[in-house]
């Protein structure tokens, strides 16, 4: 009996340590518009017009995000730590971009982390 609490007590302990561990992130290359994430999800605000706003809520700490063509919401982060992506994306808000980086997932929840923007010309 107690060999075999002691292998469930390894287990769970395994378990639990392997989801505190950040797995290496998948390289991608995603699309869209970077809005800022309060007014679009409070109040659908995005695009041009929008894109004054939302540059002075990212220089106020609010998250930019990206709208992907498909009408997701992307939660970014920068590659490095301690860094928010916001000043390298201020200037795109309202625009289209493009975005290298790496995706990562923990509990459920997806993150992206930029590494390069691209803005897509406008057609």
């Amino acid at each position: 009996m107690k060999t075999r609490s002691a292998l469930t007590a390894v287990l769970a302990v395994s378990l639990l340590a392997g989801g505190l561990l950040l797995a290496a992130g998948e390289k991608a290359t995603l699309s869209g518009e970077v809005i800022d994430s309060a007014c679009y999800i409070k109040s659908g605000a995005k695009g041009v017009d929008h894109a004054k706003c939302a540059a002075g809520c990212a220089k106020a700490g609010i998250p930019l995000a990206l709208l992907t063509d498909d009408g997701k919401v992307v939660w970014l982060s920068s590659k490095e730590d301690m860094e928010s992506p916001n000043e390298m994306l201020t200037p795109y808000a309202g625009r289209k971009v493009s975005l290298e980086g790496q995706w990562f997932e923990r509990g459920g929840a997806k993150l992206f982390a930029v590494e390069k923007v691209t803005p897509v010309p406008a057609k």
